[in-house]
């Protein structure tokens, strides 16, 4: 039996990015001090296993943060823009279970631990801001597994070309697009696909007026097209069911 689709952004997310970007300014504006580190394109922040003693706001930029299997595979948990905070998980553990690069030139600003932690220990608001955020991403996190268990790649890929677009999309005049530019292997990372497959199914969303793309990563939507498209392999998905379609 199949699960539901769940919605792309439940109602309850928008109450969370409203304490996101309270967090942000509340919190990380008053305990970021200093100069902001810059990290070229492919450069890594912190590495898997490394020590996690603090957190990271990103000033400017692009950065990615994966996990990656014994196997070597790796699947990108999610990517960060200017303003965000990143690297939280190092208040459950003293060691990076992840890995952050930056996408494109980026500036960060790394806090400490302990002056995060006192911070919100003297702000019950800044407190609350932060755990309502960390519970978002953990839904986030929990539906992409859900996805990567039952969902097709088709599916799955048409959902993150959505995402990325409300995410980090900019409007013009021919259409939705994507900025950064990524390359296939960032996008499958993403989606958790093969970069071939991947591939495959954007040549043939091309091939029919879905999306454009580049070999340097430029890719641009018909956003309406493709709400059309997710909607339409949910309902069908949902009908190979017997179960949920009676």
């Amino acid at each position: 039996m199949r699960p539901t689709h769940a919605p792309t952004r439940l109602p309850a997310h928008d109450h969370c990015d409203v304490l996101s970007a309270l967090f942000r300014g509340s919190l990380c504006e008053q305990v970021a001090s200093g100069p902001a580190r810059c990290f070229e394109a492919g450069e890594f922040l912190y590495h898997i296993g490394g020590p996690a003693r603090s957190v990271f706001l990103l000033r400017r930029g692009l950065v990615k943060v994966s996990a990656v299997s014994s196997g070597g595979q790796e699947l990108t948990l999610r990517v960060y823009k200017a303003g965000d905070i990143f690297g939280e998980l190092c208040l459950c553990t003293g060691e990076r279970r992840e890995q952050a690069v930056a996408l494109q030139t980026s500036h960060a600003i790394e806090i400490p631990l302990e002056r995060f932690i006192a911070r919100m220990q003297q702000d019950s608001r800044a407190a609350l801001e932060f755990v309502t955020t960390t519970c978002e991403r953990l839904a986030d996190a929990h539906e992409r597994l859900r996805s990567l268990a039952v969902d097709p790649v088709l599916g799955r890929l048409v959902r993150t070309l959505l995402s990325l677009a409300t995410e980090l999309g900019e409007e013009t005049s021919e259409g939705m697009q994507l900025t950064p530019h990524l390359a296939q292997r960032e996008l499958a990372g993403i989606v958790g696909a093969r970069r071939e497959v991947i591939s495959t199914l954007l040549n043939r969303m091309r091939a029919k007026g879905l999306l454009t793309y580049t070999r340097r990563g430029r890719i641009q939507i018909d956003r309406d097209r493709l709400e059309e498209l997710s909607l339409s392999l949910a309902a069908e998905e949902h009908a190979e069911d017997p179960m949920l379609a009676g």
